[in-house]
């Protein structure tokens, strides 16, 4: 065995063990060795290039992968035996520039490859169809739209022809994404419907795509379509992932805000109270999550009339976030149109004026914040003036010190 096969067996066995440092370390003794040896203008040179230059890529060291992918390209770039073999290089090497954020060369370079299986495979080949549909990627990505869709449906109409069934799902959800990039949210539901047909219930991407086609619905406030997709997507995740699992809190979120948008806001509410305990038990109750989901179930306590039990939950949410140190303003704001709701003009004010006193007045946050709390006295001109006049007295603690005490008391507690 030569050297050069002996550190070709050994970077595989390496890469195979999963060990990619040591791999890559062969793989660039082996490269030193077909230079020592003058073997730079081989196929075998070639070939090793390419390879190492995947398991850079896979390292996440882009830029060598490109310029691995790069010298690959070039040994085989003036053989007319090898264009094919040039086309995958070339492919390869565009992925990484895309990743590398260098999109415009990447399209150059994709239709170079694309142009040569045309005109090596013909039009009816799925490797054609593989190239359009990288081609019709980098094109999206650079902004060239009409392109995309062009170069998306032509792949789509081969790979039918073709029969394999992942690649036509995968055009379909292309094209479903880009007329939803465009918010042309009736044409992406077409295109991810028309994929349903292709996907089985026991098909493992089953559960995704019916998530992708209820967020698509809901986009398009086809609310009880959504919620049917949201309810099959529940029952796969819960069983296969767990109910404490992100994707089922996640997609757990989604369908309890959709009850809500269906005005079954004593669904949504069992439904956020669930969600709730789940993240209690997972993240604990110390943390971000745990208090939006308060804020939620304070939301539909408000819708529900009843007040008292809203302003609690939101109280609760607020005392977490500031124990994080987490904007407040949501919080806030919605406490202040609650109160402002009931009447209770008093504790709106004591409300506002707290969330300034949280607030420095040097912080980039602070305008928003204050015009956020302004808003929240639309078409309450009275309260609006007194508001106004009173943070005059922000840095003045003793005018201040019956709300501070207010406060400071809620905090501790």
């Amino acid at each position: 065995m030569t050297k050069i096969n002996y550190l070709r067996k050994c970077a595989a066995e390496k890469y195979n063990a999963q060990d990619l440092a040591a791999a890559v370390e062969i793989g660039e003794v082996l490269l030193r060795e077909h230079e020592h040896n003058q073997n730079i203008f081989s196929s075998g040179y070639a070939n090793d290039l390419f390879y190492l230059g995947g398991i850079y890529e896979e390292l996440g060291n882009l830029e060598r992968a490109a310029m691995l992918y790069s010298d690959s390209a070039a040994q085989v770039s003036a053989s007319e035996s090898e264009q094919l073999t040039f086309a995958e290089r070339i492919d390869s090497l565009a992925t990484v520039l895309i990743r590398l954020g260098v999109a415009e060369a990447a399209f150059f370079m994709l239709g170079n490859a694309t142009a040569i299986r045309r005109k090596k495979l013909g039009t009816a080949s799925p490797v054609y169809a593989d190239s359009l549909y990288n081609l019709a990627n980098a094109a999206a990505e650079i902004g060239r739209r009409s392109d995309a869709l062009r170069y998306h449906l032509e792949a789509l109409q081969i790979r039918k022809s073709a029969g394999i069934i992942e690649d036509i799902i995968n055009s379909l959800h292309s094209l479903a994404f880009l007329h939803e990039a465009a918010e042309e949210y009736d044409k992406a539901i077409l295109y991810a419907e028309m994929s349903m047909k292709f996907i089985g219930k026991t098909d493992k991407n089953y559960a995704s795509a019916c998530n992708y086609l209820a967020e698509l619905y809901d986009n398009n406030k086809r609310y009880e379509d959504a919620l049917l997709y949201y309810d099959h997507v529940i029952e796969i995740v819960g069983e296969e992932a767990g109910r404490e699992h992100s994707a089922y809190l996640n997609v757990a979120l989604r369908r309890a805000n959709l009850l809500a948008k269906l005005e079954r806001s004593q669904e949504s509410l069992v439904a956020h109270e669930e969600i709730c305990e789940i993240f209690a038990r997972v993240t604990g109750t110390k943390h971000v999550f745990y208090a939006n989901c308060l804020r939620g179930i304070s939301m539909l306590y408000r819708r529900l009339g009843e007040p008292v039990r809203a302003e609690e939950f939101i109280l609760e949410a607020m005392k977490i976030r500031r124990a994080l140190f987490e904007d407040i303003t949501l919080d806030i704001t919605f406490l202040v149109r609650l109160h402002l709701g009931e009447n209770n003009t008093e504790k709106a004010l004591d409300a506002l004026i707290y969330a300034l006193m949280c607030s420095s007045a040097d912080s980039p946050d602070f305008p928003e914040l204050l015009h956020a709390l302004v808003s929240s006295f639309k078409g309450q001109d009275e309260l609006k003036t007194e508001f106004l006049n009173t943070i005059q007295h922000l840095d003045n603690r003793e005018k201040l010190r019956p709300i501070i005490n207010k406060w400071e008391q809620w905090e501790s507690e």
